[in-house]
């Protein structure tokens, strides 16, 4: 579980050059991954930022549980992890993950 936010973090940057390359991401993603592309610095931050909104379907500025099913769902059979980890995003237990709680565990 220890090393799991830092395989997140590197999948999430994948996903979103890969996304890139596809020119499947809108215009403001597409500027944050070549970004990240140029500036390491901001690489984990802007992936973090891009699938918190992605998940963010509701626009609410959090992620329910139930948006957390595209990413919890997949992973399940592939990365035991998951679990702990997006419940770990959840600090407070209101089952509500602001972008401050979901950056605080990506970001770790």
């Amino acid at each position: 579980m220890n090393d799991f936010p830092r395989r997140m973090r590197d999948w999430l940057f994948n996903v979103m050059r890969d996304l890139a390359e596809r020119q499947e991401l809108n215009e403001h993603y597409q500027k944050m991954e070549m970004e990240a592309e140029t500036n390491l610095t901001k690489r984990w931050a802007n992936a973090a930022v891009w699938k918190w909104c992605d998940l963010d379907s509701s626009h609410d500025r959090s992620v329910s549980i139930h948006e957390l099913f595209p990413i919890r769902a997949p992973l399940m059979s592939l990365e035991h992890c998951i679990a702990p980890f997006l419940e770990s995003c959840d600090p407070n237990g209101d089952h509500r993950i602001t972008l401050e709680e979901w950056g605080k565990v990506s970001g770790d």
